[in-house]
């Protein structure tokens, strides 16, 4: 299959996000080296700390292992008589790289910008653990949340799943799991996902060298964390594949208009209108894999935070 040699014009934030990678790339192939060098480049994009919100870090015990966690909750708003709204968050970073710290720049402005709890969670990462891992640990994260709400005085009913990028994949895998179970999420959101193992969807050809993630990058990703192909099929991995989108929360899907993963996004947004599934969909037009990160920075990307906010709020509100 030959890749186009698609040109890519971009905006001069966009240019700013390719130039910072590059300078915070790691220096070897070692998983320490890339792991470190995606640690100071989140730093790069984090604003200090300026105590409008409580910040606190837990840890969930499951059977053979703890799941660290951390909470964002307001300070100056009194929370809701059934206790706050929350955005259960699973970061991105390909299932290898990424943590507590690498989504900070996104999640307490949530935090302040809607008044609600957010709880992000520190997932098993590949390729020390492989698939199902990370997967099991977000489930696990949702169900003890729903469990033990009360403790945070957080709004059982009232529960958003959230994530970009392969955290996306693991936001929509953890409720398509969910359906028929009677504990199903309140909404749904994904920011750039990557939600199947096949590349076999057009942007993976239009998009294969798109800057900052390429389809080679994808499948890199992808083998780090399910190395038996064999399980490419298993929707806990490939949750496009899945035949029921019956029972699915509302959701809002948000795409980079140059990804190779934007058809994944479409593609499942597509699934739940056909399936009577109330979903946003939304492209950033101009945007890269990762752009996220300039939300204060680039008017696209302000868009697309500011169109999350809004479905983030409609599905709280709504009964």
């Amino acid at each position: 299959m030959t890749t186009p040699n698609t040109q890519y014009v971009l905006s001069e934030e966009m240019q700013s996000l390719v130039y910072w990678s590059s300078v915070y790339s790691p220096a070897d192939s070692d998983l320490d080296s890339s792991r470190a060098a995606y640690d100071a480049m989140c730093r790069h994009y984090t604003l200090p700390a300026d105590g409008k919100i409580e910040i606190e870090d837990h840890d969930l015990e499951n059977a053979d292992h703890t799941v660290a966690v951390r909470l964002y909750r307001p300070k100056a708003v009194q929370a809701p008589a059934k206790g706050w709204p929350c955005v259960l968050y699973f970061h991105g970073g390909g299932f290898v790289v990424g943590g507590l710290d690498s989504h900070e720049f996104l999640l307490s402005y949530i935090c302040q910008d809607l008044n609600i709890a957010v709880l992000s969670v520190d997932y098993r990462l590949a390729p020390e653990h492989h698939f199902p891992a990370a997967h099991d640990d977000c489930k696990f994260a949702y169900t003890w949340l729903k469990a033990h709400a009360d403790q945070w005085n957080i709004d059982a009913d009232n529960i958003i799943i959230a994530g970009d990028s392969a955290g996306g994949n693991l936001a929509a895998a953890v409720t398509v799991a969910l359906q028929h179970t009677g504990q199903q999420a309140k909404g749904l959101v994904m920011i750039y996902p990557m939600l199947t193992t096949r590349f076999d969807l057009p942007a993976y050809t239009l998009h294969a060298q798109a800057p900052l993630l390429t389809r080679a990058d994808c499948e890199y990703y992808l083998r780090e964390y399910a190395p038996d192909d064999s399980q490419w099929n298993d929707l806990r991995l490939a949750p496009l594949l899945a035949h029921d989108f019956s029972d699915m929360p509302e959701s809002f899907i948000a795409v980079a208009e140059f990804d190779p993963v934007s058809d994944d996004g479409k593609y499942f947004a597509e699934q739940l209108t056909q399936a009577g599934i109330e979903n946003h969909f939304h492209v950033a037009k101009g945007v890269l894999h990762g752009g996220l990160r300039l939300m204060r920075d680039c008017p696209e990307v302000q868009k697309l935070y500011q169109e999350m906010l809004i479905s983030i709020k409609h599905m709280i509100e709504k009964s």
